[in-house]
């Protein structure tokens, strides 16, 4: 594998500055496309370039001249319908296209995990890359359509422009500075309510989140018009109980209330009636994909990419403890 110049988006977020950081560590030139200010980390390395842009509103074409391939990490992770689109979907479109123009052909789009859907799954089933998409975005919240949108929009799009398209469906992303994530339960200051204890959190560490992503850049699919899709979790998915005796090691949550996921289930049932008027764990598909025990399988992108998620979960919850400064 030889060097490679890299256009990442959202290279100032959470899971970009890790992407830039594993694409630096394998000796690529990066193109940091940013809205804010530039990491402090950047300074001085003449390998990175930032360019500031509205993914929405701007044109990347220039930015994008002479990029062996793009990783597209910008997106909104909270916000109203109109916000999502905007930056989810129409920002997707308007970079794939200006990378088309642009003559890139390799994109590598980050997805997630919060695409599948429960429909026909029994508690206990496993997740892979042949599990179907949400079939009732309607009843799910705007992340999640946001997310099935962009993914249909990058596949057209890449149809249309001969495109090598790879979609890596991210899990929970987790470390330093990010510990909760919505498949714990329901919080209320220093309290929990913890929706059960069996099945996988679909954790996904952002150093292993930065490694994939730069692996899938280095080589893209054998084929233009199929775009691959891999889900990204890491090696040892710890359960809610698991995952909770690590995290309260840093001092919270202090109290944790036990609670069956079945029982916010059925109340979710009885009051399906009301539909989208209902807070998230109150629809039933949307507390079904976060709280109802599941497997995650990897191995289709570690075969894929010569890759591996984090393997080791409380060394790196107690990593992660003690750069907030717990003991």
């Amino acid at each position: 594998m030889g060097t490679l110049t890299l256009t990442i988006t959202g290279a100032a977020g959470y899971v970009g500055t890790a992407t830039v950081a594993a694409a630096r560590a394998r000796g690529h030139t990066v193109r940091a496309v940013i809205r804010g200010p530039a990491s402090a980390d950047w300074a001085g390395d003449g390998a990175i370039a930032c360019h500031r842009a509205d993914l929405g509103t701007d044109d990347l074409t220039a930015a994008l001249d002479g990029s062996d391939a793009v990783i597209h990490a910008a997106a909104s992770l909270a916000g109203d319908e109109a916000q999502m689109r905007r930056d989810t979907v129409v920002a997707t479109g308007a970079l794939m296209r200006a990378a088309a123009k642009a003559g890139v052909r390799r994109v590598v789009l980050v997805g997630s995990v919060a695409v599948y859907g429960t429909d026909g799954l029994a508690p206990g089933a496993e997740i892979d890359e042949h599990s179907p998409p949400d079939r009732h975005p309607h009843r799910r919240d705007a992340y999640c359509r946001a997310k099935l949108a962009q993914e249909a929009l990058a596949r057209d799009i890449a149809r249309e422009h001969g495109l090598c398209l790879r979609i890596l469906r991210v899990g929970a992303v987790w470390g330093p500075g990010r510990l909760w994530n919505a498949h714990l339960g329901a919080a209320a200051g220093p309290v929990l309510i913890r929706l059960g204890a069996a099945g996988q959190i679909p954790l996904a560490h952002v150093e292993a989140v930065a490694r994939a992503l730069i692996r899938a850049a280095e080589a893209g699919p054998d084929r233009a018009d199929i775009p691959e899709v891999l889900n990204i979790v890491d090696d040892d998915l710890p359960d809610r109980l698991r995952f909770l005796n690590a995290l309260q090691r840093g001092g919270w949550p202090r109290l944790v209330l036990p609670l069956s996921w079945r029982v916010p289930d059925a109340v979710a049932a009885a009051l399906a009636p009301l539909g989208a008027r209902l807070p998230g764990l109150l629809r039933r598909p949307a507390l079904r994909a976060r709280m109802m025990p599941l497997v995650y399988s990897n191995a289709r992108a570690r075969a894929a990419l010569g890759w591996h998620g984090n393997r080791n979960f409380e060394a790196a919850m107690a990593t992660a403890l003690a750069a907030e400064g717990t003991p």
